[in-house]
């Protein structure tokens, strides 16, 4: 395997970035990808007992929108990427990678109101709180109420979307063009390039080293040249990497529990592989 170099190129802010990365085969960086989505620990409201709902909303409604809230809270008091980040949670590790919250709110006697999810009280855990505050969950009015529980739980991107950290993450290879001898020069394929990526160059058609990244491969270029001297075809071992977190955890959180996991589950094949190949020697 070739060595893996990963370079920035983009971060506008703190829960955002593009990365591009070289000499990584395609199965790789997928796994990593995967690992992001599906490995990466946080908390979420898994749990809902209404006691008390006269809004226009339905129950499930109400659970559903409480859920999807993305919440964040000190590594004192759950520990999302230590004991309670590992796959298989044990039922002693239950209660203490849990969160009870509560909320209750009235509808004022002369005006509709809104409720937030910075209305969420907290039971147990003190730090657990919503990543933003002003979500909008129901609107209440006169002599309208509610009055719900609520248990997070620690869970993996596997299990639900609820416990998905990123909210974007995907990859994209870089594009190769090759050019056959029969290219005329004509020019056909940089007008037909939406994204301004080809240039001619000695009457050859190349792609624009400051615009390599913006080309997404759709060869319309290929499909307008007449001579049907172009081809273009993705790079395996170069690509352009985008991540978004949705906010409970930092990107280098993200990508250290990723790894984690990859860790974690290699080790669990090779256990499993040791132990068959073991059953059938024996």
């Amino acid at each position: 395997m070739n060595e893996i170099k990963a370079k920035l190129i983009k971060r506008p802010n703190e829960l955002y970035a593009e990365f591009l990365i070289e000499g990584v085969e395609p199965h790789i960086i997928n796994m990593f990808r995967r690992a992001v989505l599906a490995y990466v620990p946080t908390l979420a409201i898994h749990e809902v007992i209404i006691r008390r709902n006269t809004s226009v909303l339905w129950d499930e409604d109400l659970a559903l929108r409480l859920a999807l809230i993305p919440l964040k809270v000190d590594k004192s008091e759950i520990d999302l990427l230590g004991k309670c980040g590992k796959l298989i949670l044990s039922l002693e590790k239950a209660v203490e990678c849990s969160a009870r919250l509560r909320l209750r709110k009235r509808g004022e006697p002369n005006r509709i109101i809104t409720v937030y999810a910075k209305d969420i009280e907290p039971v147990d855990k003190k730090t657990v709180r919503p990543v933003y505050p002003d979500i909008p969950i129901v609107k209440l009015g006169p002599k309208q109420e509610i009055d719900i529980e609520m248990i997070a739980k620690v869970g993996l991107g596997r299990d639900h979307a609820k416990f998905q950290a990123v909210c974007t993450v995907g990859y994209k290879p870089l594009p190769i063009l090759r050019v056959r001898e029969n290219c005329n020069g004509c020019g056909k394929c940089v007008e037909a390039c939406p994204k301004k990526v080809l240039e001619l160059k000695n009457g050859k058609p190349v792609v624009k080293e400051d615009k390599k990244l913006e080309c997404d491969l759709d060869r319309l270029c290929v499909m307008h040249c007449p001579e049907q001297a172009l081809e273009i075809i993705p790079d395996e071992t170069k690509y352009l990497f985008r991540i978004e977190s949705v906010g409970q955890l930092s990107l280098e959180e993200i990508f250290t529990a990723a790894v984690n996991s990859m860790n974690q589950l290699m080790d669990y094949f090779i256990e499993a592989l040791t132990e068959a190949f073991q059953q059938i020697k024996s």
